[in-house]
């Protein structure tokens, strides 16, 4: 048993500020940051029929949508704009009791004057 709903709610305001805590730790000062503007869970929860999350990320001339589907084993899906050949690379952990994923992305365009970017992090 959770316990009563105001000591269930305390217990997800600690885990939130953990993660944003781990979070704001594991910033990059020099890499420009593209903000989380569109996420399927919070803005468009009726969507949720398909279990496909749908995540954007814009900022800096650069757009990423994100495809997630599955629940322990995801299977994730990027699109970049603008498009072209683009390193990516994911960094996170697994945290919680539920094996919440923290997740960022970065990417990079090897050869041109584009400058790395990383998403803002993200549970997943």
């Amino acid at each position: 048993m959770i316990g009563p709903p105001e000591r269930a709610a305390g217990e997800q305001i600690a885990l939130l500020r953990s993660v944003g805590y781990a979070a704001f730790g594991r910033h990059e000062r020099d890499l420009d940051v593209l903000d989380l503007v569109f996420d399927s869970l919070v803005d468009a929860p009726e969507s949720r029929r398909d279990e496909v999350r749908a995540l954007r990320f814009a900022g800096h001339g650069v757009t990423l949508d994100v495809d997630v589907r599955g629940r322990g084993d995801l299977t994730i899906e990027l699109r970049v704009s603008p498009t072209g050949p683009v390193v990516v690379e994911s960094r996170g952990s697994e945290d919680g009791p539920t094996g919440a994923r923290l997740v960022s992305f970065l990417l990079r365009w090897p050869g041109t004057t584009q400058r790395p970017v990383r998403t803002a992090w993200v549970m997943l």
